[in-house]
């Protein structure tokens, strides 16, 4: 049977076969770690030797005549494609030049022609200002003008000179004779028209149209007046005074 300090010194024992046992481990590790570095640093230096053997010993790549070639093929396509292309940039260009002169033309004729309508339409303008002017001289009234009543006023203005007071009067003779009726017919009478001629055919003297036109008409009538009377108000006084003129 062991003793307490029999029992201790192989405890110690053990304990410290058990330590060098590790460290020894420990150890062996460390340098197997080391060999495999200086492994691997040793195939990266060779590594490194022969690409720098290669590289120095390999002459650089050279273009094979059928690159050349191929190169010289590319750029005469481009060389052929930019000398269509400036062609075709040239026929658009005549093209358009021609168009343009085309417009240039057609727009030149056209002003042309309008300024031609434009001095036609102001000749006829003036021409037919021209013939009103004639035709207000010649009868005294606008031919535009169609109212009896109206044409009985510029007539009366431009013909005679009278003015607002004495067409007033002509009116009131002319409202109570046939109120301005182109087609008044005295039943007790021959007198016809507007002013109501006796007999109607006196008016013949100023026109044929005598029995369907008020101008016709009222030309006679108002002549009449200035003959006899005057004025249409001295006209107007002698009726009111007799009822008829």
């Amino acid at each position: 049977m062991a003793t307490d300090g029999n029992l201790q010194s192989e405890i110690f024992l053990k304990d410290s076969q058990g330590v060098t046992l590790d460290f020894v481990i420990l150890r062996l590790r460390s340098l197997v770690v080391s060999v495999a570095a200086v492994s691997v640093a040793v195939g990266g230096v060779a590594t490194l030797s022969n690409t720098a053997s290669a590289t120095f010993a390999s002459p650089a790549p050279t273009a094979s005549a059928a690159d050349l070639s191929g190169r010289e093929g590319d750029e005469s396509r481009s060389l052929d494609r930019a000398e269509d292309l400036a062609a075709a940039v040239e026929v658009r260009t005549d093209t358009l030049n021609e168009q343009s002169s085309a417009i240039d033309d057609t727009s030149v004729a056209t002003l042309a022609q309008q300024r031609a309508d434009a001095q036609d339409a102001i000749a006829a303008a003036q021409a037919a200002a021209e013939e009103d002017a004639r035709f207000r001289a010649s009868e005294g009234y606008n031919p535009g003008t169609t109212d009896p009543k109206e044409i009985a006023r510029e007539m009366a203005a431009n013909k005679y000179g009278w003015g607002d007071d004495q067409f007033t009067c002509y009116n009131n003779i002319i409202m109570r004779e046939s109120m301005w009726d182109t087609f008044a017919d005295n039943p007790t009478s021959s007198a016809y028209g507007i002013p109501q001629a006796l007999p109607g055919n006196r008016m013949a003297s100023e026109g044929a149209d005598w029995k369907t036109n008020p101008a016709t008409q009222i030309k006679w009538g108002l002549k009449y007046v200035a003959e006899r009377y005057g004025t249409p108000c001295s006209a107007w006084s002698f009726k009111a005074a007799h009822g008829w003129y």
